[in-house]
Formats: C-alpha cells, structure tokens, sequence
C-alpha cells in the first residue's frame, strides 16, 4: 500500500472517531437531534450565553468538559480576553470561569454521565 492510501486511510479513522466522540457528547447533553445543545442551567448561565456562544458552538464546551479544570478556564477566559478581545471586565471573566468550572468541569454531573 502506498504512503498516500495510508494517510488518507488513517485520517479517514481519525475522522471517523472525531464524528463518533461528537455524537456521544451530543447524546449525552441531550442534543442527538442533532440540533445545538442548551448551555447547561447554573449561576452565570445568562452572561456565559451572552458573551460567549456568540462565538462559540457549545459543542466546545461539552467536548472540554471532561478535562474542564478550573485551571482551563481561567487560561481559556484570559486568551478570550486578551488575544480576541473579548468584551469582559474583570468581574464578567470570574463570573464565567465559575459558571465553567463548577458546569463544565470533570465533577459536573454532567461531565460524569459522558464519560
């Protein structure tokens, strides 16, 4: 087999887990009709939904969630912030790392059910 069948082979694997990772997170925040996924209920949901799925699928945040530490979000929030300026100040940023962390993290409830 030639080197050129081999990668395409392999990158059609690597696609073919990446589209089977994405339908088990769908399916296990609810979302298997294919349709967006709700950000999931919490303190600092509303500000969460406003200022940051205006750029962002939630799908990211369901794929994250399992390995979501308080430590991701906050380096997360602060690349949002700094390297696209995101518009949020200081008390908008810690807000929406807590919602994060304590909603998408690997403790969720949520989390632990898509593992």
């Amino acid at each position: 087999m030639s080197a050129h069948r081999v990668a395409m082979l392999t990158l059609a694997l690597v696609i073919t887990a990446a589209t089977g990772l994405l339908a088990e997170v769908r399916a296990a925040s609810g979302a298997a009709s294919g349709a967006e996924p709700e950000a999931r209920a919490g303190e600092g949901r509303e500000l969460f939904v406003a200022r940051c799925s205006s750029c962002h699928s939630l799908d990211y945040m369901e794929m994250h969630a399992r390995f979501g530490t308080r430590a991701l979000w906050e380096a997360e929030v602060t690349k949002m912030r700094n390297a696209y300026k995101a518009p949020l100040n200081d008390e908008e940023a810690k807000a929406i790392v807590e919602y994060l962390a304590r909603t998408y993290g690997p403790t969720s409830p949520a989390a632990s059910v898509s593992r």
